[in-house]
């Protein structure tokens, strides 16, 4: 009986821990909703603020020094970010404190575009972003156009497509970013 019990109990609570997962994934920001508004220091420690690049596209990146995929996915954001010059692209480091490996791999590629440190991760929490990489897509009005997780080949032309239907699309005279 005591077995029933606790098989019961871990049923319970493991359906539970399901259904809570499954919510925060179905409620997090995702297509056609206003982008959440953040400032975040760079690696010298100017701050970058999503507002200051309302009425252009944005590509939000989260991404890691430590994550595999994610150094292999950088040189395809950094072609992407040198043909499509309209593109904002904002690689938000998750390294938590210490950025001194996100210091390095900047020396070592020197991207065109901010990497900006979120020490605590406030931001990923903000965009309900649950592993690196993964990639936001904010159009001219400031909505979100587009989310996917792990890395991409920004070349393809599955992803040129998102892009260019990006670029391509009208400026709303009220850019909804916050």
């Amino acid at each position: 009986m005591r077995m029933k019990r606790f098989f019961l109990f871990f049923l319970i609570a493991g359906i539970a821990l399901a259904a809570m997962s499954a919510y925060q994934y179905w409620t997090r920001p995702g297509s056609g909703d206003v982008a959440p508004g953040f400032s975040l220091p760079t690696l010298e420690g100017e701050t970058v603020a999503l507002a200051a690049y309302a009425g252009r596209p944005v590509l939000l990146h989260f991404w890691a020094s430590w994550c595999g995929p994610c150094v292999h996915e950088f040189p395809s954001l950094i072609r992407l970010q040198r043909d499509y010059g309209d593109l904002a692209v904002l690689a938000i480091a998750e390294d938590g404190s210490d950025s001194s490996g996100v210091a390095r791999f900047a020396q070592r590629l020197r991207p065109p575009f901010p990497l900006l440190i979120d020490r605590d991760q406030a931001v990923a929490d903000l965009y309900q972003s649950y592993g690196v990489p993964e990639s936001i897509l904010i159009d001219r009005q400031g909505r979100i156009a587009w989310r996917g997780s792990g890395a991409v080949d920004w070349q393809s032309p599955e992803a040129l497509q998102h892009i260019d239907a990006l670029i391509q699309a009208p400026v709303s005279a009220t850019p909804s970013m916050k």
